[in-house]
């Protein structure tokens, strides 16, 4: 059997896993992002978890997700987002030479897409769209039955898609963006100031997106529509991608979408309020299958391919 080792590296925390056959027989401790003070210790933290997981046997590959821009051909990191200090970095080929493995970079949300497709909630899908929800909004396009990374290798980020030509300024110029709204600290914000002006005493750390779903789901109102805003929104940018091309599954992952039917009601809504009928009725619209597991088994599933290759 081959084992791969799987990297989800996320603006917060650097999940891992050794993988075998689609499943993960082994999960690392989370590594908190900001712990780290810039590319050079991460990359000592990537190896020193390649070191370790080999103690089970010997490792076939190594799979690194990353979020950002990603060159999976040459295996650079151009920027990533919410994790500064990242720019032209070859991390392909330093790993490569550090670990003696069969290294793969790519896109968090790609890796994520591309495990939901193998292994998870998007199995027996051909055009797919993946997203997943947490500090920022990652996104990840399957067509015609092939992962699509697009010419300039970016394809896919749904997050800096604009809701509104005259909104918030994102990080690259576009007002608007997508993840200026439903990313976990703008859903924490937008709650806490709802919270304010309705006169009640609730903390910023009591806004997070798991305590809102604990309130929604006790019947708080002002949990409930945000939620509700939160669903119509990104329903909103689905809705447009739906005209575009066309899927037939789409699945949602990440921190965020913990709040199952709570997001997942609104979004449907919204679309279907957005498109034909013709058009959206047969969509599959799930939450991702693999929950946090996926950009780890994704990138592994990644990194056994080029290994084999």
């Amino acid at each position: 059997m081959s084992l791969a080792l799987g990297i989800d590296f996320g603006g917060t925390t650097i999940k891992s896993g050794l993988v075998e056959e689609g499943r993960i027989i082994a999960h690392g401790d989370p590594i908190p992002t900001q712990s780290l003070a810039g590319p050079p210790a991460m990359i000592d933290a990537l190896v020193a978890l390649a070191a370790k997981f080999g103690q089970h046997g010997p490792l076939t590959a190594m799979g690194v997700g990353l979020p950002g821009i990603v060159d999976t051909h040459s295996g650079i990191v151009h920027e990533l987002t919410n994790v500064p200090g990242w720019v032209e970095t070859p991390l392909r080929d330093i790993l490569r030479e550090r670990t003696g493995l069969t290294v793969t970079v790519e896109n968090d949300a790609k890796a994520m897409a591309y495990g939901e497709w193998k292994h998870g909630a998007a199995r027996n899908g051909h055009d797919i769209v993946c997203l997943t929800l947490g500090t920022g909004v990652g996104g990840a396009l399957i067509l015609d039955g092939r992962l699509y990374r697009g010419a300039q290798l970016a394809a896919g980020e749904i997050g800096h898609m604009s809701i509104d030509y005259r909104g918030r300024p994102g990080p690259y110029g576009n007002f608007g963006c997508l993840e200026e709204y439903i990313g976990n600290q703008q859903i924490a914000q937008r709650a806490y100031e709802r919270y304010q002006a309705a006169g009640s005493d609730r903390l910023l750390k009591d806004c997070s997106p798991r305590k809102l779903s604990l309130a929604a789901a006790e019947g708080d109102p002002i949990a409930k529509q945000i939620w509700e805003d939160i669903g119509d929104e990104l329903g909103a940018a689905l809705a447009s991608i739906v005209w575009v091309i066309n899927p037939d599954t789409i699945v949602i992952g990440g921190g965020v979408a913990k709040a199952g039917e709570l997001l997942l009601d609104p979004v449907r809504r919204s679309i279907r309020s957005r498109t034909l009928k013709i058009v959206n009725q047969n969509i599959r619209i799930s939450l991702a299958e693999l929950g946090n597991d996926a950009g780890i088994i994704g990138n592994a599933a990644l990194a056994l391919e080029a290994a084999s290759e």
